[in-house]
């Protein structure tokens, strides 16, 4: 650091330097002091950054130095490129390994050859996978079935949710063209949840499957997964061709419930749940951008080819 740089670190606001302007719309032509544009930033970010006061972003944005620390020299890390950096890929396989048996994968079973799953950018993108999972393995099924998954007059895929649903289900709908059938949460209830009963009677041929949300955004109550898993078990008795099958949003709750009593279970104890998604960061002390899927099966009829790819050019 220059003398210059270092009078400008400790007298900044008295300096020259602190009248200049952040960029608006136009790269600059001239490049800017470090100091300066670090301070910059600091002084646009100061009403916000203030992490211990954080309260509205589902997340708690502050945490131990230590991992301050490691993040910090991770950072020219790609972690993407998991031919390059095997050991930052190896913790990753252990965290999705110890949150599958969280989540009820029997311990005799072992990732990836029993079952598999991944590390998202938070829960949002968790649940894409989950109904892009769902989507493409109905797919598979309608057509050896014989049905025209190209004839979307008759055979639009359709997902079935609960009203209370997170805005990401929304987007998938959106940008998969899959119609979006939302369940009016349950009237006269004390828990505003998903009404199964209506949920059951949305079911059809071109179902792709049922969200069954455990944690509510807006009500705070779960869906009750065990019920709506035995009663999926009766509808697929009858359409062993087509089977329907249950993804469990617990962005807010997967964290939890495994270490509380009073759950009924809700996880893969459950025979028709096929993948589970969570958030890493809404339980204290954990920096917000991290979120994990699992499916129970390391096969194609729970994670089908298409999503699945290998490259050859990195590393």
């Amino acid at each position: 650091m220059t003398e210059k740089d270092q009078a400008l670190e400790q007298n900044w606001l008295g300096s020259t330097e602190s009248g200049e302007d952040l960029p608006d719309q136009d790269i600059p032509e001239q490049a800017m002091n470090p100091t300066v544009a670090k301070q910059l930033i600091q002084h646009f970010r100061l009403n916000e950054a203030k992490a211990d006061q954080n309260l509205t972003t589902f997340c708690t944005t502050q945490m131990e130095p230590e991992a301050d620390e490691l993040m910090k020299e991770a950072m020219n890390t790609n972690a993407i490129d998991k031919t390059e950096y095997p050991k930052t890929a190896a913790m990753c396989d252990r965290c999705v390994a110890m949150i599958g048996h969280m989540w009820g994968i029997p311990e005799d079973e072992k990732f990836p050859k029993d079952y598999i799953g991944t590390s998202t950018v938070g829960s949002s993108e968790g649940c894409m996978l989950g109904g892009l999972g769902m989507l493409f393995t109905w797919k598979h099924r309608a057509k050896a079935a014989g049905i025209n998954i190209n004839d979307l007059d008759h055979h639009r895929p359709n997902l079935i949710i609960g009203s209370g649903y997170q805005v990401v289900w929304q987007k998938f709908c959106t940008y998969w063209n899959v119609e979006m059938r939302q369940v009016p949460l349950k009237k006269g209830s004390d828990e505003l949840n998903l009404n199964i009963d209506e949920a059951m009677k949305l079911v059809d041929e071109n179902t792709i499957g049922i969200v069954a949300i455990f944690g509510i955004t807006y009500t705070g109550a779960i869906d009750d997964v065990q019920a709506l898993d035995q009663r999926v078990s009766e509808y697929n008795q009858s359409h062993p061709d087509l089977p329907l099958r249950i993804h469990v949003d617990s962005a807010y709750n997967g964290f939890f419930a495994p270490w509380v009593s009073g759950f009924k279970p809700w996880d893969f104890r459950l025979k028709n749940v096929a993948s589970i998604n969570v958030s890493g960061h809404k339980y204290g002390m954990v920096y917000p951008g991290i979120g994990w899927i699992v499916w129970r099966k390391n096969n194609y009829d729970y994670l089908p080819k298409e999503l699945r790819f290998s490259v050859q050019y990195l590393g």
